[in-house]
Order: structure tokens, then C-alpha cells, then sequence
């Protein structure tokens, strides 16, 4: 899955510096539930010089509009996303479209915006050559990017054109708030089917916890109490679901390369070393 922020929805739509900042809590909010929800992804984003081309307080540049909110704290985790310079990352180091050919996305007054050598044209060029893939836009709240999706609550389509020929039609799913990419998310990964209740009487699924983190675990052919093992890429530890506990005393089983119990672990992957319990290992060989 990759994601890209749509700096183009940046058009000096904010009167003021309280609609500014209450738009930047919502960017946040958004970006909060990605890193929660979303495991396997990539982000992307638009050159950080380059947002000094666009408006966000009417009249003022991204730069100068950033400058005037007065809320520290959201200013930090605002620039933390959108200026970091590792995740997300900047497309333009492996940009595929050509900035000779043309893109122009359709607008909601159902006219054309030219939007080359954009993050908009690069996402239309990168679902063009791979349909397969999952892709999304997260746009600045009350921009012009409100065309309706015609299949998910709250979320918009965007539709780009490349080199004006119809065929090469390119549709985006867009969202800008927190509630659209909660829709977004149950309609493309049927993430409630992966949420564990504290109420039931049976141990969580292996995709109910962190092992569907394919980043960070791989399954062995290894097996305990009929739970898949799993190896955790970064540390060589084995993890598996404890098969006797469920509901809130659900956990994770850690243990160290040599087989060595680490501790519990919750179904997040938060180690807890304190249940570390000497008698138990795991055989290895």
C-alpha cells in the first residue's frame, strides 16, 4: 500500500490562523491512525521546499502560513510528518512519471486542473503501471478535491488524466479526515475482522496480533500447542499466541535466539520482562 500526501490540496482555502491549526489537528489525526492501522505501507511526500509554492492561510505561503500557529506542540508533530526526511519518504528520489507528459485532474465544477510534477501526476503514473496495488491521497480538509467515491462513505475519487487521451483515465481514493480513513481502511482491509474483543472465550487469530506485520515477522514451520511460531526479523526471537489464555489475559510467548523465555508480550508486541519465567524454553534444534 502506498500513500501519498496531496500538497495540491493546499489552495489558500484557511481564513484564519485558527482554521489553519484546526486543520493541521486533523492532518495529524489522520496520520496518528496510518501508523496505528496500517502495517505494510509506504508514505510519500512532495519535496519539503517545494510546499513553499503553495497557500495555506489565504495570501500567506505554506511556510509563512506555518509559521503563525501559535500551538508549539501541533507545529512539532505537524512538521515531524510532512518534513521528516525519512517516512514519509520523497518520491522524487524514485519518481516514475516523465515530466514531459501531461496530467490534469478532473474537479468537482467538472473542469481540468493541470497538475504535473506532482505528487497527484507521480501516484497516477505508479497505479497506471501497477492497478494491483492499493494507493491513497491525504488531502488538507476543504480543498477542492470533493468528488464523491461512489463506493466508501466520506472519501473522494480523484480522477487524473494523462497526455488528454480518456483511456489513460487514472482513479484515486482521497481522504481528509480521520473518520473517512476509518472507512477507507474497513472497505479496503476489513479491519474489524482483525480486532480482538476482550470478551470472548478464545485465543486471538495470529492476524488479530502483531504478526501480521510481515515487516517485522516471518512464520516458521515451527509450531507450539498447534500456535505458528514466528521469528522477529530485526532480533531473532521466537513469538507465538499463548493458546491457553484469551479474553484480557490474552498474550504473546517471547523467547530469545538460544530458546530462552524473554517474557509476555500483549497482542501489540509490547514486551513485558517481568513474566519472564526461567523454566520455560523452546527447543530450537
Amino acid at each position: 500500500m502506498e500513500i501519498f500526501i496531496n500538497e495540491v490540496s493546499l489552495e489558500g482555502q484557511f481564513m484564519t490562523e485558527a482554521e489553519f491549526r484546526d486543520a493541521i489537528k486533523i492532518f495529524n489525526l489522520i496520520f496518528e491512525l496510518i501508523n496505528q492501522k496500517i502495517k505494510d505501507k509506504e508514505l510519500y511526500k512532495e519535496d519539503s521546499n517545494i510546499y513553499a509554492n503553495y497557500e495555506a492561510i489565504k495570501g500567506s505561503s505554506f511556510n509563512a502560513s506555518l509559521n503563525q500557529l501559535k500551538d508549539k506542540s501541533l507545529k512539532t508533530a505537524f512538521i515531524n510528518i510532512v518534513f521528516n526526511k525519512s517516512n514519509p519518504k520523497q518520491w522524487r528520489t524514485e519518481q516514475l512519471h516523465s515530466s514531459k507528459d501531461l496530467f490534469d485532474c478532473l474537479t468537482i465544477d467538472n473542469d481540468y486542473k493541470n497538475v504535473c510534477n506532482t505528487s497527484l501526476a507521480e501516484v497516477a503514473e505508479r497505479k497506471g503501471q501497477n492497478s494491483n496495488k492499493e494507493y491513497l491521497l491525504v488531502n488538507f480538509i476543504n480543498s477542492s478535491f470533493q468528488i464523491t467515491h461512489p463506493d466508501i462513505v466520506n472519501c473522494c475519487l480523484i480522477t487524473v488524466i494523462k497526455n488528454n487521451i480518456e483511456d489513460n483515465e487514472i482513479c484515486i481514493d482521497g481522504v481528509d479526515s480521520k473518520p473517512a480513513l476509518e472507512y477507507w481502511l474497513e472497505n479496503k482491509l476489513n479491519l474489524s475482522s482483525l480486532e480482538y474483543s476482550l470478551d470472548v472465550t478464545e485465543p486471538p487469530r495470529d492476524e488479530q496480533t502483531i504478526f501480521r506485520d510481515t515487516t517485522r515477522f516471518q512464520k516458521t514451520s515451527r509450531k507450539y500447542d498447534g500456535r505458528c511460531i514466528y521469528c522477529e526479523l530485526l532480533t531473532v526471537m521466537y513469538w507465538y499466541v499463548d493458546n491457553l489464555h484469551y479474553g484480557e489475559a490474552a498474550h504473546l510467548e517471547v523467547f530469545d535466539k538460544r530458546g530462552y523465555h524473554v517474557g509476555e508480550a500483549d497482542l501489540q508486541g509490547n514486551i513485558d520482562t517481568s513474566k519472564k519465567d526461567k523454566n520455560k524454553t523452546m527447543n530450537l534444534s
